[in-house]
Formats: structure tokens, sequence, C-alpha cells
């Protein structure tokens, strides 16, 4: 596997998770930074770079620094940091990263350092580029982040078999609500973290079953973060790895 590349400590590496246009020309760009957590860039001419604002780009970002009295922040040059090439050119791969940065994006707070997360989002970069199991790497993302933001569930106890996202409990079947886990699912999820890609395949899980534990981690995280997003883009993957 390629080594997270090395950065000049005056850049700033940084992925971009999000951006909505302000204008016509103009952009606020959400960057997942290291040293910074979640940040909104402010970038003028947006549109003379379009290509550089793709979903989980990563990019160096040269003297990256926030507005005063605080808000939005700018840098004076961004450039890509990688090529990123298969990435960009295969479809499916942009689809699994179009799905990987809107999780991040629903599960992030701006200016809060979020080292894990981080560190989970760069080695999404280099699957997402190098990885050739794609209909498994938004699964492995999904238990990487419950594990990262440190949500995962414990063992499950004799006598319960599903797992309320909401109250973050094992429960009965006759106390489970429409939206709980099954027992197996939560048990896949602490599974996979730290598998490589070839045991996670190996699993031989049906549609279904990563389905299960894909928007299952999901609504689990939202719960305990207090929202209640639901994704656009995983209609897309479930056309795809159908």
């Amino acid at each position: 596997m390629p080594e997270t590349p090395a950065f000049p400590s005056s850049n700033a590496p940084a992925i971009v998770v999000g951006g909505v246009a302000y204008g016509d020309r103009s952009r606020v760009v959400r960057l997942l930074t290291q040293t910074h957590g979640l940040v909104p860039l402010w970038v003028a001419n947006a549109a003379k770079q379009k290509a550089l604002w793709h979903p989980m780009a990563l990019l160096e970002v040269v003297d990256l620094r926030q507005g005063k009295g605080g808000g939005l922040w700018t840098a004076r040059e961004c450039r890509r940091a990688e090529p990123q090439i298969a990435y960009r050119r295969e479809p499916a791969r942009s689809a699994v990263g179009f799905f990987v940065a809107e999780v991040l994006s629903g599960s992030l707070e701006e200016g809060a350092p979020a080292p894990e997360l981080y560190d989970l989002s760069m080695r999404a970069v280099n699957w997402l580029e190098t990885e050739s199991r794609v209909p498994w790497i938004h699964v492995k993302f999904m238990a990487d982040l419950v594990h990262a933001l440190g949500m995962m569930p414990g063992p499950c106890p004799g006598g319960k078999t599903h797992f309320d996202i909401t109250t973050g409990e094992f429960v009965p079947s006759e106390l489970a609500p429409k939206n709980a886990m099954e027992v197996a699912t939560v048990a896949g999820m602490r599974d996979i973290v730290g598998m490589e890609f070839g045991d996670v395949e190996s699993l031989n899980w049906t549609r279904n079953e990563r389905k299960a534990l894909v928007l299952g981690g999901h609504r689990y995280v939202q719960a305990q973060l207090g929202k209640s997003r639901e994704l656009k883009s995983y209609d897309v993957l479930e056309a795809l790895f159908s």
C-alpha cells in the first residue's frame, strides 16, 4: 500500500468533503485538515479551477488562515497533492468518493480538530485510488468511521437480538425500534475494523447485508451526534454494485 505523501510544514494537506457555490464564480469549499479539522475555505475564483473541488480531492493548501473575527478561511494557493487519476476517471470510484465525502461532511463540526477522522480520510483517499475491491470500500469505511468516532458497540450480551441506535444499547426483539440494527450486523461491523480488503471480501456478504451495515452505521452515527441527515449518494452505489 502506498504511503501517505509527505508535505512541507508550511503547506497544509487537506481533503475536499463538500462545498457550495457563492455567486457565479466563487465557492465556499469544506476542507478537512489535520490541524484545524473541518474549515470553510473561501475561493474567490473557483470556476477557474473547478476540477480541484471534486469531493475527496487531496489538495496542498498554501498559507491557510482564518479571517479576522473567525468565519471563512482563505489560502494563497491550492493545488493537487496527488493526481488521483483512477479515482477521477472511473465512475465507480468517484461514486464511492462522493458517498465518503457526504458521510464525512455530516459527521464533522467546523473548527474542531478530528485527528482520527483525518487519518481515516487519508486512508480512504488511498483506497479510492488504489484498492481493486471497489464495492467494499464504503463498507469498510463505515465500520472504520464508527470505530474512529469512539462509537463502536461492545460485544452483545446474551438474550439480546438488536441494537438500539438511539440509546446505544442492545435490546431484546420485543423492545427493538424499527431502525434498530441486528446483532449480526453489529458483530460484522466490529469484525471488519482492522481487516484487509481481501479478508472483508471473503466474508461473502450479500448486498442486503452490506446495505444493513452501511445505512445502519450511518443512522447510528447520526443519532449519536443528534443529527438526522439522510444520505443522497447511496442510491447510486446501490445501482452500481447491485
